[in-house]
């Protein structure tokens, strides 16, 4: 990443009890479980956004695709 600054919030004690123990069992330090989490979370939404966007939009079947690939191989 880059430039690091403090990120302050109140959580659950029983979830960051439990946060703390996973980092525990795994090695982890908590900071990168958070961010880690905070990076999904937001790339999760940005792919959910991007899907939104393009649903609607006409699809090629696979076997069209890969008929194609076939038949240009052979040219």
């Amino acid at each position: 990443m880059g430039e690091t600054v403090t990120l302050s919030t109140d959580i659950d004690a029983q979830v960051k009890k439990a946060a703390v123990e996973f980092c525990r069992r795994r090695g982890l330090k908590l900071r990168h479980l958070v961010e880690q989490a905070l990076i999904e979370q937001i790339e999760d939404e940005m792919d959910l956004e991007a899907y939104r966007q393009r649903k609607s939009e006409e699809t090629v079947p696979l076997e069209d695709i890969l008929s194609a690939r076939r038949k240009s191989r052979k040219s």
